[in-house]
């Protein structure tokens, strides 16, 4: 019974562009990203021109590492229609991994001049400014990220490791107390808000902070090494408040 409403689904499915691309969509959702491309090619056949199925083929392709492909379809549905918001976003991100800044920030301002994907699109624009080294605009674009959409755990991550690398140690502090009240168990957060407490020569903090990632990665090298380092600066720090209390 099963496999005869299977079977009369897919002839029911009309051969019209939008429907193939509902259903390539779907797949998507599913993380079907193979037999995705499948329907937006099916769906290219009878529309040749419908940007929303190279979009679709673009973000299939994306998730299956194929950049090269998914910025080929991204370009040719943007160039088709305003499109839809992933596939700006989708472009956007393509062109980051592959180091091509400039133009991945042109699709992200796109996105935000039409006020389309929102936080999403303010984080990926900041994580496009990190890898720039641009640490003021992409602390910026975190805090939009944040306005908009307030448990953006990565959004708080970020910002933290970009306030950091400002050496605004205090707000990257508070920054990695959100993304934990939200995300307890990321130990980079704990890790790096342990390096900043180190910075504010907040020793017994920071050493909590690297006690909780090694909890959570015994494995964690640079996290042992700073307990080792930590617990050493105590120890001299325990020694120097004897001498000082027996002078006295």
């Amino acid at each position: 019974m099963v496999l005869f409403d299977r079977g009369r689904r897919k002839k029911d499915i009309p051969e019209d562009a939008p429907a193939l691309v509902a259903q390539g969509d779907a797949c998507i959702n599913r993380g079907e990203f193979i037999p995705a491309i499948t329907w937006f090619d099916r769906a290219l056949k009878t529309d040749p021109r419908s940007a929303q199925a190279y979009a679709g083929k673009g973000l299939a392709l994306k998730e299956l590492g194929r950049d090269k492909e998914a910025l080929e379809n991204f370009t040719i549905s943007l160039e088709l229609g305003p499109g839809r918001a992933d596939t700006r976003a989708g472009k956007s991100v393509t062109l980051t991994a592959q180091g091509k800044h400039d133009g991945a920030l042109a699709a992200f301002d796109t996105v935000l001049t039409n006020d389309i994907v929102g936080a999403d699109a303010w984080y990926d624009k900041g994580i496009t400014y990190g890898s720039m080294g641009n640490f003021r605009r992409a602390a910026d674009c975190f805090a939009k990220a944040l306005e908009i959409k307030a448990d953006h755990a990565d959004a708080w991550y970020n910002q933290g490791r970009a306030l950091g690398k400002l050496g605004s140690f205090l707000l990257a502090i508070d920054s990695f107390d959100h993304a934990l009240a939200l995300r307890p168990d990321n130990a980079d957060a704990w890790y790096y808000k342990g390096i900043s407490l180190v910075k504010l020569k907040k020793i017994p903090e920071a050493y909590a902070c690297f006690e909780k990632v090694v909890a959570l990665q015994p494995g964690h090298k640079k996290a042992v090494s700073g307990l080792n380092e930590l617990a050493s600066i105590m120890n001299q720090m325990k020694k120097k408040g004897i001498g000082r209390s027996k002078k006295r």
